[in-house]
């Protein structure tokens, strides 16, 4: 999944070092879960209870979908019923108006031509597709707020239906969620995260057209399939609140990994999108990027150059106080919420009895970066810090 400092890339040594911490410790906490790549892997190469937190929901379902299950299952049925009573759904409403809910022609590539496509699906899913989703009730956040934007007017109709259509049985519902939202981060016709949609323009026209004939269902199909061949040795828990709430459940001996927020953007407004379909409530989008409002996103201290400082002594104080061994993760330098590692390192010093750090070369997001003035992703020093009590 397309997430800001995904540590997938860093578990060669990352993961070395916290196998190596988690020998002693009876449940490991991931306050800051993110992709939850981490957390997978905690599961799935200890024998310890992972308690994985994230103040977005979306996070905590990915997490969900493999630390809370200890058995593999075999998809196919799964997804053939899930496919089915979601396709009802989406016939039900194509048969409305078979002609209009065609969004793009396949050899669409004029950008006149692909801004008009654009702007009628826009109006389609404003003003024609909620007067039929009044008549079927449900939730249909995905298609009022991002159908023609991020989405095509059928991709948004069929990740709404899938939302409605999630299995009953918990550990494949934990599947299917997650899943959903890997897809909905692969086919946002974005670029990079979901803050902004491609707008129609002569050079970015042909990126819409490219993502909007992405399938959905194989998208989802996709994820289900790889989520399902993973699963925990230890049956661990997914928690949404900050980390205070997660490392509130761990006891002496414990180990906690963190990787806090160094951006002073909240990252809510990067995956407003995977966290309407992972919360699957409709909201009043407002600007370009059809955010929920800011009072409905999650926003963190850690993005606060304000609150940022105060944020990072107050992780260390509760791991502190829990006894707990911390391996975090930061920006050697240069992060935008007036933070580097060394703020961690002087004040864990007072804490701990020792601390040690290992820099290793990564590369962060610049949050929409262009070729003309910055590149998405540069490469930075991160540093890996290890406080043991």
């Amino acid at each position: 999944m397309k997430y800001m400092g995904h540590k997938g890339k860093m578990l060669p040594i990352l993961g070395d070092i916290l196998l190596h911490y988690a020998d002693g410790s009876e449940r490991i906490a991931d306050p800051f879960c993110g992709s939850a790549a981490v957390s997978w892997f905690l599961a799935e190469n200890t024998d310890k209870e992972i308690i994985s937190g994230d103040i977005q929901s979306f996070a905590v379902a990915r997490a969900r979908a493999v630390v809370e299950r200890t058995e593999y299952f075999a998809p196919d049925q799964m997804i053939k019923s899930w496919f089915e009573r979601a396709n009802v759904l989406v016939e039900q409403v194509a048969g409305h108006f078979p002609n209009n809910l065609r969004s793009i022609e396949p050899n669409l590539t004029e950008p006149k031509q692909i801004k008009q496509v654009v702007t009628q699906s826009r109006k389609f899913c404003r003003d024609v597709l909620p007067v039929v989703f009044n008549d079927l009730g449900g939730a249909w956040p995905i298609s009022k707020a991002y159908g023609g934007y991020y989405y095509s007017p059928v991709q948004a109709l069929i990740f709404d239906a899938l939302r409605q259509c999630l299995p009953s049985q918990t550990n494949m519902r934990k599947v299917a969620l997650a899943a959903l939202v890997e897809a909905v981060s692969r086919a946002a016709a974005a670029p990079g995260h979901t803050a902004q949609p491609f707008q129609p323009t002569a050079s970015s026209a042909k990126y819409i057209i490219e993502a909007w004939t992405r399938n959905s269902w194989n998208l989802a199909k996709n994820a289900v399939e790889e989520m399902s061949n993973r699963a925990a040795m230890v049956k661990g828990k997914g928690i949404v609140g900050d980390f205070r709430k997660t490392i509130a459940r761990l006891n002496k001996g414990d180990l906690v990994f963190a990787d806090p927020p160094y951006s002073s953007v909240h990252y809510s407004r990067f995956y407003h999108a995977l966290e309407t379909v992972a919360r699957g409530v409709e909201f009043e989008p407002e600007g370009r990027g059809r955010y929920p409002s800011i009072d409905d996103r999650p926003s963190s201290e850690f993005s606060k150059k304000t609150t940022a400082m105060n944020a990072a002594k107050q992780l260390l104080d509760e791991c502190s106080e829990k006894q707990a061994t911390l391996i975090l993760t930061f920006p050697t330098t240069g992060a935008s919420n007036g933070l580097e590692a060394n703020d961690y390192v002087e004040y864990g010093r007072t804490l701990f009895s020792d601390v040690h750090m290992e820099e290793v070369e990564s590369d962060f997001s610049t949050l929409g970066g262009n070729k003309k003035h910055r590149e998405a992703r540069q490469v930075c020093n991160e540093s890996i810090i290890c406080f043991v009590p």
